[in-house]
């Protein structure tokens, strides 16, 4: 009765609870960041009805946190921890922030845009990300996108690593017109060991992923992706990837705990 009495008391007249200014400023911050990122310090201040040192401190503390990051090239994204919330998953956004290099070795080698993307029900969350600085023209990291785990290579990747069962479950909610098409993407992915897409969630981009291993043969609630503007990162290019692809998902599986 005390407590109820106590937080009725803090409320204002308008029903909302006083001193707590400062959580609804960086809520505004985060939801800022995920309809507009990449964005600059002075754009998302402007968004949110921030004076820049406010909003600088404030974002300084979702980074600290791991809910945003700032770019090399300048501007903020929203941050792995983000896509843990979201999808509840077993790896803590400490360890998926640890898998960063591998990424950002990928990017160099490959001069494209390397992604970790995880199962959530039946989509895929983009949780980690690292852009290649060698190009203008590339894919943008948006963390916290979700796309369909029947549609796109980071998703196929992971669907067919699943048990047998589990994966057929998926495809017979798929509509009967596309069950044919994914399970023969399902197919390819597993003799070939890696998914391959172009302009599935995306016009004009081109994807390579595999999925990362999970412990004891389980399925994967992981994936690795490599993805690019169709016209410079083809299908012949990203193949010839592969290999060091899978380097990358074997370390990324030793990382995870997998």
């Amino acid at each position: 009765m005390n407590e109820q009495v106590e937080v009725e008391e803090g409320n204002g007249s308008d029903g909302r609870i006083r001193g707590a200014e400062t959580a609804r400023r960086t809520l505004r911050l985060l939801e800022a960041l995920a309809a507009h990122q990449p964005v600059g310090l002075d754009e998302v201040a402007g968004l949110v009805g921030l004076n820049k040192s406010t909003a600088y401190r404030l974002l300084r503390v979702l980074q600290e946190e791991g809910y945003c990051e700032r770019l090399p090239q300048g501007g903020y994204r929203l941050g792995g921890a983000v896509a843990s919330l979201a999808t509840r998953t077993t790896v803590p956004a400490a360890r998926l922030e640890a898998m960063r290099p591998v990424l950002q070795e990928l990017a160099e080698s490959t001069a494209e845009t390397v992604t970790v993307h995880r199962r959530a029900g039946d989509v895929v969350v983009l949780s980690l990300g690292v852009e290649s600085e060698q190009h203008v023209l590339r894919q943008v990291v948006r963390i916290g996108e979700t796309t369909p785990l029947t549609r796109g290579c980071a998703g196929i990747a992971i669907l067919a690593s699943l048990p047998a069962g589990d994966r057929d479950e998926v495809v017979e909610h798929a509509g009967s017109e596309a069950r044919a098409v994914l399970r023969t993407r399902i197919a390819e992915a597993l003799t070939d060991g890696f998914a391959v897409s172009r302009a599935a969630n995306h016009p004009g981009v081109l994807g390579i992923a595999m999925a990362v291993p999970g412990a004891d043969g389980a399925g994967a609630e992981l994936s690795i992706a490599v993805s690019g503007p169709d016209s410079r990162w083809t299908r012949d290019r990203a193949v010839q990837h592969a290999e060091q692809l899978r380097r990358c998902a074997l370390r990324l599986a030793h990382l995870s705990g997998g």
